[in-house]
């Protein structure tokens, strides 16, 4: 059996996370790595891990979803209101049956009437940023129902999330689906041309996306103990990037990979506590934060095209040996 080379441009996400805590274990003179602090980065990295998870098939194919905040803090709004009154299981079950709702009719309108995902998702996050904030007005403070408490303690939090990964990690990588997914992110043409129906392809991604965008909200309601305005806000951009940041490239395709998202998500988190926990000022903070991200992702995209042009010349090399 051919063994699988392992590629620089896998390596580099694992090597950013490492000299980022390495800087600012040094930077904070040693309090990144109290139990505390490390714990800390866990739980803040787990709402952002979850969203991504859905989120991974719809980059792959090369379209994007910023939505997913909105979605999450609608459905998680929503479902407490109902939930405090009828229960938890109320709860859970309403959040993800809006989170499906949510991904269905934005996976529609992208696959069936084919609206740039961008300007969908956009749409879809205004729209609902603006009704939670009608729902608000209208139902006062929403607070969450007894026993939801528990999905913000760290343990539950790391268990839901070893599952959710294991569970969507096995989809996007060991099936015909993620494997369709990313064949759409290098030439959806292809796929087209060999039967693969790419409009429900795109639909089942959105859908999913919209089912981990609900399980998120649950998780970042239950860790402030009700709704707000500001429930899951930016947190489409922290996927986003945490994806980028990760290695998956802009396009999607084969190199998008389950691990770079959490090594994505672990960076941006140790970034943003080893800011803090250095002493630097908010302004300053944002600076260096916004550097060492745009640093990272470009020596991402440089790897990656290193490594695409080495096996471009390694493949002129062979068919040049073959014709000589």
């Amino acid at each position: 059996m051919k063994r699988k080379k392992i590629q620089l441009y896998d390596l580099l996400p694992l090597a950013a996370l490492i000299v980022l805590v390495a800087a600012f274990g040094i930077a904070s003179q040693g309090k990144l790595f109290s139990l505390f602090n490390l714990k800390s980065i866990c739980t803040q990295s787990i709402p952002v891990i979850i969203g991504g998870l859905g989120v991974m098939f719809v980059v792959a194919m090369g379209g994007c979803d910023l939505s997913v905040g909105a979605v999450a803090a609608v459905s998680a709004t929503v479902a407490a209101y109902l939930g405090s009154r009828y229960g938890v299981g109320v709860m859970i079950a309403v959040s993800l049956v809006i989170g499906l709702l949510c991904g269905t009719i934005v996976g529609t309108l992208i696959s069936r009437l084919h609206v740039p995902s961008f300007m969908v998702t956009l749409a879809v996050l205004i729209g609902m940023r603006g009704f939670l904030n009608v729902l608000l007005v209208a139902w006062g403070q929403v607070y969450n129902p007894a026993g939801i408490q528990s999905l913000s303690s760290f343990g539950v939090g790391l268990l839901l999330t070893a599952v959710l990964i294991i569970v969507f990690g096995y989809l996007f990588e060991k099936t015909s689906f993620g494997y369709f997914c990313k064949g759409m992110g290098e030439n959806e043409n292809v796929m087209k041309s060999i039967g693969v129906n790419t409009e429900k392809m795109r639909l089942i991604a959105y859908i999913l996306s919209g089912l981990t965008a609900a399980i998120m909200g649950l998780v970042l309601i239950s860790s402030v103990g009700g709704s707000s305005s500001t429930l899951g806000q930016f947190m489409e951009m922290k996927i986003q990037m945490a994806i980028f940041l990760g290695g998956v490239l802009v396009s999607g395709g084969m190199k998008s990979k389950i691990y770079k998202l959490i090594m994505g998500s672990l960076s941006i988190t140790v970034i943003v506590n080893g800011l803090t926990l250095s002493g630097a000022d908010g302004g300053i903070s944002e600076l260096v934060e916004g550097i060492l991200l745009m640093l990272i992702l470009y020596m991402t995209i440089k790897t990656s095209d290193y490594s695409v042009k080495g096996k471009k010349q390694k493949k002129d090399a062979k068919i040049a040996s073959s014709v000589g």
